[in-house]
C-alpha cells in the first residue's frame, strides 16, 4: 500500500502543475472527496533498500476524476525523485486531457521536465516541444501553440517561442504568431495576460482614413471579487499614441467608474492654421472621467462626478457613444437624503471645462416633498424649493469676434461674447390639490399654487427674448461668424423678488370594455379596450416680475403668462398571450387650444399630437408620431418605424424621421404633469433645425451558420446616403467570422472580425 501512496503522489504532483496552466479550475473541484484509490498495473515492485518503487505495463491510477495512466512509472522513496514514460496521459471526468511520452521531476521541489505534449480541454487546446515546472511553479513552454480550436491541426492558433506561466495565473509569452491554418497572419514580439477565465484580452488591427493604420490593444482583469479593471494601448499612424484605463468596481455600498484617456493626437481637429473654430488647436489631449456613489445609510446617498476634459471635440473624436448620449458632461456632487414624506439635497456643480458654458451652483440646497395627503383633509400637497448661489460662466473662446467677423460688419459695442454674471437665488413652489370623485368612473382635481422666487441681483436693461436668443447665437461653437449682436445684464436692478401664481383642474376618466377573441397567428384570446380622457386647465399670469429684468439661468427665470386647455385621450388595447399580459396597441392624443394668440401665428391653435405604439407579438413593434401646429397649419414633427424578427432569425427594421424649421411654442404648467412627444414642452422657446432621414438595417440568415447585415441612413434634405455599411457573419468551426464594409459621411471603414466560439470574451477585431 505504501508504494501505491507514493505512485498516487506523483500523479497528483503532476496534476496540480498543469491544471492551473489550462484554467481549467481548482485542484480540488477536479480531484473531488474520493473514497479510496485504486492503482492498478501488470506488475509493481519495490526495493525496500533504495526506496524505488516501480510500476510497469498498463499503469493506471483512479483518484477522484483523475484517471491517470502510462507503460511505466517508478519514485524513489530516498531522493523523491519520479519518472514516468511511456503515453504519460492525465484525464478528468469533465473531457481534458494532457499527454506527453514521457516527464521526470521532483516529488519535494514539485520541480519536473516533460516533452512534446498535447492538451485539450473544453477550451482550451494547446501543444508543444516540451515543458518545465520549478519549484515556485514557474511553468515555461517551449515552442507551444494555443487554441479553442479542437481539431488535430487547429483552423487558427497562437504560437509562442516560449510561453512562462506563473503561480498568479499570469503568461508571458515571446514571439507570438496568429496563424490561420499554416498561414501567419500577425506578428507580436510579446503578449501578456492571465489564464484567468475573469479576464480576457483584445487585439484590434485596421485602417481608417481618420486614425490611418493603427492597432489597438487592450487587457482586461477582475480586481478580486470588486468588477475589472481594462488596459488600453492605441498605436495609429495618423493620429499618435493612446492610453487609457477604465475600472468599475462595485460593492454593497459603493460603486465606482473611472475612464481615463490620453491621446498625443498628432492630427487634431483644425478649421484653419493653429485653430480649431475659436479655440486653440490642442495636441495633447484627454479625459478624466469618475462617477462614485456612496450610499452611507439607507436613507442618505453621495454621488459625485467628475468628467475633466482637454477641448471641447474631446467626446466627440474618441467618445463617440458617450457624445451622442450628453454632448456635454457634467461635474457635480451631489448629497441627498431620501424619506418617505420628503426628500433634502445638497448640490455642488462647478465648471471644470471652461470650453462648455455652464451654470455653476457653489452650492444650492434643495428640499423636495412628494404629493401626499393632509391627514384627514380632503387635500393634498407638494413642494419644491431650492436656495443657491449661481453663476453662469460662458464658455471662453481663444479668438474675439473680431477676428471672424468681418471688418465692415464688426461693431465693438455690439459683438462682444456674452458677459458672466452671478445671484443668489431662492425658489419655493408650493401646489395644494383637491381630488374630486364626481362619478364611479369620474375625477376632478383642482390645483392651486404659488411660486416665490427671490434674486439678491437683477438687472436694470430689458434683454428681451431677441437678445437672450441671440447671446446664445453668439455663444454658439459652431457659428463662428455669426453677427449676433450681444446686449449683456447690468448689475443695476437690485434685489427682488417674483411672485407667480397658477391654478388649474384636471378632469379625467376611464372606461373599459372586454371581449373573447382569437388571433390567427398570434395567439391572443381576450382583449381589454381602456380609454382615458382628460381635459387639464391651466392659468398662469404674468409673474410679478418681468423676466426681461432676470438673470437667466434655466427655466425658472422664464416664467410667463400660460393660459391654456389640454384635451387629451389615452387608448390602450389589453390582452393576454401565453398567460401573459400585453399592451397590444396604445393611441396617445392631446391638443392644446391656447386662449392668447400665438406670436408666431397670431392663432389660438397649438400642439396637436398623436403617438401611437402596436406591439402584437414579440417580434413585431411598430410606433408612428406626429405633432401637428394647428396656429401654424403645419407639421413639426413626425417620426415612423417597423421593426420585424427575432435576434437569430430573420429581422429588418426601418424608421422615418422628419422635424420642421420652427421656433417651438412655450406649453408649461407648474402643478401638472404633461405629455411631451417633441421636448418642446418649456419655458424656454427652443429653434428646431429641419431633419428629413429614413434609416434601416436588416439581417438575413442565409443559413444556420451564415447571415447578412445590413445598415443604411439616407438624409433626404442633403439627397445623400449619410451612413451605410455591409457586414458577412460565418460561424466556422471553433469562431464567428465577420467582414464588412461601411461609409460614415464619407468616412470609409472596411472590418474583420473573429469571436471565439468557445471563449467569447477573447476576440480579434480588425477595423481596416
Amino acid at each position: 500500500m505504501l508504494k501505491q501512496k507514493w505512485l498516487a503522489i506523483v500523479w497528483l504532483v503532476l496534476a496540480s502543475a498543469w491544471l492551473p496552466l489550462t484554467a481549467l479550475g481548482q485542484l480540488e473541484r477536479i480531484v473531488g472527496q474520493p473514497d479510496e484509490l485504486q492503482i492498478s498495473a501488470d506488475s509493481i515492485q519495490h526495493d525496500r533498500d533504495t526506496g524505488q518503487a516501480v510500476a510497469r505495463g498498463k499503469v493506471k491510477i483512479v483518484y477522484g476524476k483523475l484517471t491517470l495512466t502510462a507503460d511505466e512509472a517508478s519514485v524513489n522513496q530516498v531522493t523523491n525523485d519520479f519518472t514516468a514514460t511511456g503515453n504519460v496521459v492525465i484525464t478528468t471526468t469533465d473531457g481534458a486531457s494532457w499527454r506527453s511520452p514521457a516527464v521526470k521531476g521532483n516529488l519535494e521541489t514539485k520541480a519536473f521536465q516533460f516533452g512534446p505534449y498535447r492538451l485539450d480541454s473544453e477550451v482550451w487546446h494547446s501543444g508543444g516541444a516540451g515543458g518545465s515546472n520549478d519549484e515556485s511553479q514557474r511553468k515555461v513552454l517551449e515552442d507551444a501553440w494555443l487554441s479553442t480550436c479542437d481539431r488535430e491541426h487547429p483552423h487558427y492558433r497562437l504560437s509562442a517561442k516560449q510561453i512562462v506561466h506563473t503561480a498568479d495565473d499570469s503568461f508571458v509569452a515571446r514571439h507570438v504568431v496568429l496563424k490561420f491554418g499554416s498561414v501567419p497572419v500577425l506578428y507580436f514580439p510579446i503578449l501578456w495576460g492571465s489564464t484567468d477565465d475573469r479576464r480576457s484580452l483584445m487585439i484590434k488591427p485596421g485602417y481608417s482614413s481618420r486614425r490611418g493604420a493603427y492597432l489597438e490593444i487592450s487587457r482586461s482583469w477582475a480586481i478580486a471579487d470588486l468588477g475589472m479593471s481594462k488596459m488600453q494601448l492605441d498605436l495609429m499612424s495618423k493620429r499618435g499614441v493612446g492610453l487609457g484605463n477604465t475600472t468599475q468596481l462595485e460593492t454593497e455600498n459603493q460603486a465606482l467608474d473611472v475612464n481615463v484617456y490620453g491621446v498625443l493626437d498628432s492630427d487634431p481637429p483644425e478649421t484653419e492654421p493653429g485653430f480649431n473654430r475659436r479655440f486653440k488647436e490642442t495636441h495633447d489631449r484627454y479625459r478624466l472621467h469618475s462617477y462614485y456613489q456612496n450610499r452611507l445609510t439607507d436613507d442618505l446617498t453621495l454621488r459625485l462626478n467628475i468628467d475633466f476634459l482637454s477641448d471641447i471635440d474631446m467626446l466627440e473624436d474618441w467618445f463617440k457613444r458617450d457624445y451622442r448620449r450628453i454632448q456635454q458632461p457634467r461635474s457635480y456632487l451631489d448629497l441627498s437624503y431620501d424619506q418617505q414624506y420628503y426628500s433634502l439635497g445638497l448640490a455642488i456643480r462647478p465648471r471644470l471645462n471652461d470650453f462648455y458654458t455652464t451654470v455653476e451652483t457653489l452650492p444650492e440646497l434643495r428640499l423636495d416633498i412628494p404629493r401626499l395627503t393632509l391627514g384627514d383633509l380632503p387635500l393634498q400637497y407638494q413642494s419644491s424649493t431650492t436656495a443657491g448661489y449661481y453663476s453662469m460662466k460662458w464658455r471662453n473662446f481663444d479668438r474675439s469676434r473680431w477676428d471672424v467677423l468681418d471688418a465692415l460688419v464688426y461693431d465693438p459695442d455690439l459683438h462682444n461674447d456674452p458677459g458672466d454674471y452671478q445671484s443668489w437665488r431662492g425658489d419655493t413652489m408650493h401646489f395644494l390639490y383637491l381630488p374630486l370623485t364626481l362619478e364611479d368612473r369620474i375625477s376632478l382635481t383642482p390645483r392651486a399654487g404659488f411660486r416665490a422666487t427671490y434674486y439678491s441681483r437683477t438687472s436694470k436693461r430689458r434683454i428681451t427674448e431677441n437678445d437672450l436668443a441671440n447671446i446664445l447665437e453668439a455663444d454658439n461653437p459652431d457659428w463662428t461668424e455669426n453677427a449676433s449682436p450681444v446686449v449683456s445684464y447690468d448689475k443695476d436692478g437690485g434685489d427682488r423678488t417674483r411672485m407667480a401664481f397658477e391654478i388649474g383642474a384636471e378632469l379625467r376618466t376611464k372606461f373599459f370594455r372586454d371581449w373573447g377573441e382569437a388571433g390567427n397567428g398570434l395567439a391572443l384570446n381576450r382583449f381589454r379596450h381602456v380609454l382615458e380622457p382628460y381635459i387639464n386647465y391651466t392659468y398662469a399670469p404674468d409673474p410679478t416680475v418681468d423676466r426681461e429684468h432676470l438673470l437667466f439661468f434655466d427655466e425658472t427665470d422664464r416664467l410667463t403668462r400660460q393660459h391654456f386647455v389640454r384635451f387629451g385621450l389615452d387608448q390602450r388595447l389589453l390582452t393576454r398571450q401565453e398567460r401573459q399580459r400585453r399592451t397590444l396597441l396604445r393611441l396617445q392624443t392631446y391638443a392644446d387650444l391656447h386662449f392668447d394668440r400665438g406670436e408666431e401665428s397670431g392663432r389660438h391653435g397649438g400642439d396637436f399630437g398623436n403617438r401611437l405604439d402596436f406591439t402584437p407579438r414579440d417580434d413585431l413593434r411598430a410606433w408612428a408620431t406626429v405633432v401637428h401646429d394647428m396656429g401654424e397649419g403645419q407639421i413639426q414633427r413626425a417620426e415612423t418605424g417597423i421593426g420585424f424578427g427575432r435576434e437569430d432569425e430573420l429581422n429588418f427594421g426601418i424608421r422615418y424621421l422628419y422635424r420642421n424649421d420652427h421656433l417651438s411654442r412655450s406649453v408649461w404648467s407648474m402643478g401638472s404633469t404633461l405629455v411631451d412627444f417633441s421636448g418642446e414642452s418649456s419655458y424656454l422657446k427652443k429653434r428646431f433645425e429641419s431633419a428629413d432621414i429614413i434609416a434601416g438595417h436588416i439581417v438575413v440568415p442565409v443559413n444556420p451558420l451564415t447571415k447578412l447585415v445590413a445598415k443604411a441612413e439616407y438624409d433626404l434634405e442633403r439627397s445623400t446616403l449619410s451612413e451605410h455599411s455591409y457586414e458577412l457573419h460565418r460561424q466556422l468551426h471553433c469562431w464567428v467570422m465577420a467582414l464588412g464594409v461601411g461609409w460614415d459621411n464619407g468616412d470609409f471603414r472596411a472590418m474583420i472580425m473573429f469571436h471565439l466560439t468557445a471563449f467569447p470574451k477573447v476576440k480579434i477585431d480588425l477595423n481596416l
